[in-house]
């Protein structure tokens, strides 16, 4: 399994244990973020955060000596098994109210106030950190850690969940990374899709944390979101369940500090064709393989960086291995990969290249996020002063427009930032379908001898509207071109979907083209009709 270090100061040289938990926020970006308290030897205790994207990696009472995790060495406490006639017989209170002798958080509110699901079975009451029964329930990796707090979360990772001639056809989205596409993920993620209690749990988490911040704060929701929101989750009529779990026992009390497994939930389903984008039939032939040496390790030791405001896109995305919860279904579905593609592989020897993407190992420790991606990068934001900017990850249906502006990037020599806008309320089109706000993207393209401006519209729903593209034709204030851009989007939304001709002709000082879409189109076709009109 590969092994994680961690990067921060906290650690030194000296050994500490991950001792608890705090609460899920939402930093200034809009990313969101875990609070994790560790505890040395003297038992002092300091709180630090990492991207929410960590949590699969992480379990109470794990030892770090140096900010590295040694996942050979064993980890406090005993293993347990318990057998639960029904989730909604779990009681679900605060930590402050668990004997002090089988934890004690002192007076810290953030540690005491998380939540606890207490299960009393022969006489024993098992304790169990409502993050840890979510984790382990749910998130297997950084991705599926991701889209749980986010509103229709799940919905982003499927395309097609169809049930024919008792056959459940599971297409995977393209923001599932290429490595999570196995057979064994679509059976779960496929579980909690199609399971009607299990989907219920899965979206009462989000839906705690939205509901709080607007009982904490009616007037400014995202204050509460940024101060802390302490997880919660429905428990519903689901069961029998048998659970496999390492604890520490105090009394007849046990304290759950990591779900091994769980057996007995039961499948909807008995057979599932699932698929990916990157499934593909392979077809060999005879030729020279191209191998290209990157700087990446050799071995699958990590560190974690914490500097980027949004991780890049990959497929290759989740790299890191998390370690395994157990998850056995009574009627355990066989399961069945669709491949619909040819992909073309050469049998012959190797040849070291210079250029293309991928490429086998060949350097020292790599660097990963488990921060949330986004498509293109850190691009950085236009610094608009009026306008409010979302951040890249609530972009919903904008992905081809960016991998579309990371071309034209690495094309053009020009400087471009991007923001994305919410598109103003009031009108239908205001919403997606799957009950989103709609977003647009505005990027600016600064070269030596121009600035102009690019509006694109999130069309999921394949919504016929053109790209605008602004370019000044006089020297106008920055103010101005938002006041254009402004208008502009209320125009579209008072059109109901459309460009407002009235005020594309009142925008004064400005050349504004339209570029339309065409379902012919590629990547660098769309790319080369935008420099058109740049030019």
């Amino acid at each position: 399994m590969a092994s994680l270090t961690l990067s921060d100061t906290l650690f030194g040289n000296k050994e500490v244990e991950l001792f608890w938990f705090g609460s899920p926020y939402m930093d200034y970006n809009g990313n969101w973020r875990i609070k994790v308290a560790f505890r040395t030897a003297s038992m002092s205790t300091k709180i630090v955060s990492y991207p929410w994207g960590t949590l699969p990696n992480l379990r109470i009472g794990q030892l770090y000596t140096d900010g590295k995790y040694n996942p050979v060495k064993p980890i406090s406490g005993s293993p347990y098994q318990l057998s639960i006639n029904n989730f909604n017989q779990g009681i679900v209170t605060n930590g402050f109210k668990l004997p002090k002798r089988l934890i004690d958080f002192g007076k810290n509110p953030e540690l005491g106030l998380q939540n606890i699901i207490q299960f009393k079975v022969n006489r024993l009451t098992y304790c169990i950190p409502v993050i840890e029964f979510i984790r382990a329930m749910f998130i297997n990796s950084r991705n599926l850690a991701i889209q749980l707090l986010q509103p229709h979360g799940l919905e982003l990772l499927v395309d097609r969940n169809e049930v024919n001639d008792e056959t459940l056809y599971f297409d995977m989205s393209k923001r599932v990374p290429q490595k999570l596409a196995t057979e064994s993920n679509a059976q779960h993620m496929s579980w909690i899709y199609s399971d009607v209690s299990v989907r219920a749990m899965w979206d009462s988490v989000y839906q705690h944390i939205f509901s709080q911040a607007i009982k904490s704060s009616p007037q400014n929701p995202n204050a509460a979101l940024k101060k802390g929101i302490p997880l919660n989750v429905d428990l519903p009529d689901l069961g029998p369940i048998e659970m496999y779990v390492r604890g520490e026992k105090s009394f007849d009390y046990i304290l759950v500090k990591e779900i091994i497994g769980f057996s007995g939930f039961r499948h909807p389903h008995k057979k599932i064709i699932f698929w990916h984008p990157s499934k593909n039939r392979i077809e060999t032939r005879n030729g020279d393989k191209h191998m290209r040496l990157t700087s990446k390790p050799d071995n699958d030791d990590y560190i974690l960086i914490d500097e980027s405001k949004d991780a890049k896109e990959d497929t290759n995305q989740d790299v890191l291995e998390a370690p395994p919860t157990f998850l056995r279904f009574s009627n355990s579905p066989v399961v069945t990969t669709r491949k619909q593609n040819t992909k073309l592989s050469n049998t012959g020897s190797d040849t070291i290249v210079t250029t293309g993407r991928g490429g086998k190992n060949s350097g020292s420790l790599e660097e990963v996020s488990t921060q949330d991606s986004a498509v293109g990068g850190d691009t950085p934001p236009i610094d608009f002063q009026t306008l409010e900017t979302l951040p890249v990850t609530e972009a919903f249906g904008l992905e081809s427009f960016f991998e579309m502006i990371q071309v034209l990037k690495e094309t053009m020599s020009a400087k471009i930032n991007l923001s994305v806008l919410r598109i103003p309320h009031g009108k239908r089109f205001s919403t997606c379908p799957n009950g989103s706000r709609r977003t647009c993207a505005i990027v600016q393209v600064v070269d030596v001898a121009s600035t102009a401006y690019i509006i694109e519209v999130a069309r999921p729903d394949n919504w016929s509207i053109s790209t605008l593209v602004l370019r000044p034709i006089q020297e106008l204030s920055f103010k101005k071109i938002e006041q254009n851009i402004k208008s502009l989007l209320e125009g579209l939304v008072e059109k109901g979907g459309h460009w407002d001709q009235y005020i594309l002709d009142r925008c004064s000082g400005m050349e504004i083209e339209k570029v339309k879409h065409y379902r012919s189109d590629d990547c660098l076709s769309w790319v080369f009709r935008i420099t058109g009109k740049l030019s």
